[in-house]
């Protein structure tokens, strides 16, 4: 049956060819146009709503493959950043690098080498099974930097907001080599104080607050003393951000590689 009868409810039965349908529209077209001009303006308008009507629809249908396009996107995005951790070192390697180009386009191959952190510096931890958060960290940080555990050196743990760090804080106080928490929160001078005083050598705090200490004159903290960075890379804040999205963590990891070849990093 054409479409045409279903349009059209005025109880004719429309059982005939599609010619047939043609030439009674036709007919009817005409009929409309010579006869009835306030029909052809009633019929004009509704022509035009029925297009307005269209057009809101497939704006709308764009709008939602827009909206689904950006969706999955944000999805895929924070798979990636939350299982980069678990990679291994040359593709964590290769994934930051090319985080560096993307925010560095303007720099050349060399300038953009001193920025990049090497595979070599970057420690495999995907023998760590359990999911990456708060409850599990104490158990990461005793079974994958068990050597590190063994010397005196100070391992950093860093984060992305003075928030996470007290979180991180309570979910590591009670290892037995003690922990201190360095955030804009405190002032300076006094975890200045506390570090010097304190036989604590896990060090949680922002990428903004450590490089803050380590570059203030006679610091109790310097490179060399860092055996070890957690970077805290699977968290993701309220705006789907990890550590990685932040130019001061990069600043602060490679700032210590630069001047401490023994340090390595772990990611979180």
């Amino acid at each position: 049956m054409s479409d045409h009868g279903d349009s059209l409810n005025d109880g004719l039965d429309y059982n005939y060819n599609s010619s047939d349908d043609q030439i009674e529209s036709l007919v009817h077209n005409q009929e409309t146009s010579s006869s009835d001009p306030e029909g052809q303006v009633e019929d004009y308008n509704h022509s035009k709503n029925h297009e307005t009507h269209n057009v809101g629809k497939k704006r709308k249908c764009k709008s939602d493959k827009l909206s689904q396009k950006k969706r999955q996107k944000m999805l895929l995005d924070m798979e990636q950043k939350r299982n980069l951790a678990k990679e291994v070192p040359s593709v964590i390697a290769e994934k930051l690098a090319a985080k560096i180009r993307q925010r560095f386009p303007d720099l050349s191959p060399l300038e953009l080498g001193e920025l990049y952190i090497g595979k070599s510096a970057i420690v495999d931890t995907q023998s760590f099974v359990l999911e990456r958060n708060l409850d599990n960290y104490k158990n990461y940080i005793q079974t994958q930097l068990k050597r590190v555990l063994q010397d005196k050196g100070y391992i950093l743990v860093v984060s992305i907001s003075a928030i996470r760090a007290c979180d991180i804080f309570r979910a590591v106080k009670c290892l037995p080599i003690g922990s201190l928490k360095l955030i804009s929160k405190n002032k300076l001078q006094d975890d200045l104080k506390v570090l010097k005083e304190s036989k604590a050598r896990l060090l949680i705090g922002t990428p903004g607050r450590i490089s803050r200490i380590l570059e203030t004159e006679n610091t109790p903290l310097t490179f060399k003393m860092i055996d070890a960075i957690i970077c805290d890379s699977s968290f993701l804040d309220s705006k789907l951000q990890n550590i990685w999205d932040y130019d001061e963590s990069f600043a602060l990891v490679r700032k210590v590689l630069s001047m401490n070849e023994k340090c390595k990093v772990y990611l979180y």
